[in-house]
């Protein structure tokens, strides 16, 4: 029987916590320690969940039984925390985005490839069971061409002066890349590859200094549309609206269950609209942060590779940024799909 990941997680914060259940759900990885700057927070939170709160960042990572790091920080420090695991030679998986900058993102990508490491980005919402049974019915022509889609994702958020996310400078693009970006990388891989995009933000209504809505349409290489919405002031909501020829897939989840990504399938309805009627669309169940976590283990044994590698995590970061420029210059961006 093969051993167990030992991994260290860095960050204890909500979505840490929901990364360390995720563990405990799985027997492919091992929580060995965690680490955040905070002395109290960390030694509640590794008693909390059973395993040795580490007394720094070199620390946790240093041990010689971590194997891999769950880098769940604020995306500026992505690079650097990334660079350092991959010099000592840890498997990194980075909660999405992969990084707020593109220059960032690269210096990830180069430093897990010299040292020859996994580097997965934490997209799990395009693994969900509705998005894998959309993905299969494009496949099958059930919508003949897609023209049009139409995908929002908001949560409420509490936007404090002392939060990474209150900040222009530290969260460029506010929802759209914190919550957006996950429609950014779905999209993609129900679609392809992105080419241009357009962008407007606002903020209407929060204290902080970000922008608290905001739109990006995007335009893909088959010339399809899709009209991206998110924002940080609106009750929980997630859908995807797919518009082809022949049919017509509209996905919509009951939020309240956010955050236990494990029930968000359970609360899902995927539904195909066609000229004969409608249909609802059986799909399976599944429990989306044990799926990928679960891959990131195969990959570190060596027996698979990342589904949102380097390459995935920039293309996302791409939509948003651009999305993020085109409202400063006030026109379209085209994207660089090397």
């Amino acid at each position: 029987m093969t051993a167990a990941v030992g991994v260290a997680l860095i960050g204890t914060g909500a979505w840490g916590r929901r990364l360390a259940a995720a563990v405990a759900r799985t027997p492919t990885l091992h929580l060995v320690t965690c680490y955040s700057r905070n002395q109290k927070r960390r030694e509640d939170f590794a008693a909390e969940v059973g395993c040795a709160a580490a007394p720094s960042f070199d620390a946790a990572i240093g041990r010689d039984d971590v194997e891999a790091v769950l880098l769940v920080t604020p995306n500026y420090v992505h690079a650097e925390q990334a660079v350092a695991c991959a010099v000592r030679h840890r498997h990194i998986f980075v909660e999405k985005p992969i990084a707020d900058s593109l220059k960032d993102g690269t210096t990830m990508a180069a430093a897990a490839q010299a040292a020859d490491v996994v580097l997965m980005i934490g997209h799990g919402l395009r693994r969900l069971g509705a998005a894998r049974r959309m993905k299969e019915l494009l496949q099958e022509g059930a919508l003949g061409t897609v023209v049009l889609a139409e995908a929002g994702f908001s949560l409420p958020a509490t936007l404090t002066p002392d939060s990474w996310r209150y900040y222009r400078h530290s969260c460029p693009g506010g929802p759209l890349l914190q919550l957006g970006v996950h429609h950014a990388d779905t999209l993609q891989y129900l679609l392809g590859p992105a080419v241009r995009v357009s962008g407007s933000f606002a903020r209407l209504v929060t204290a902080a200094e970000i922008d608290d809505v905001a739109v990006a349409v995007v335009e893909f290489g088959s010339g399809a549309r899709a009209v991206l919405t998110s924002s940080y002031v609106s009750p929980k909501t997630y859908f995807l609206r797919l518009y082809g020829t022949t049919g017509v897939l509209d996905y919509r989840t009951d939020m309240t269950v956010w955050p236990q990504t494990e029930y968000i399938d359970a609360a899902t309805t995927l539904l195909l609209h066609t000229r004969a009627g409608t249909d609802a669309v059986a799909f399976t169940r599944v429990d989306p942060l044990v799926e990928e976590l679960e891959e990131f283990a195969r990959c570190v044994r060596g027996s698979a590779r990342p589904e949102t590698g380097a390459v995935e995590g920039l293309a996302a970061l791409r939509v948003v940024l651009a999305a993020v420029e085109s409202h400063t210059r006030g026109a379209p961006v085209s994207l660089d799909v090397r």
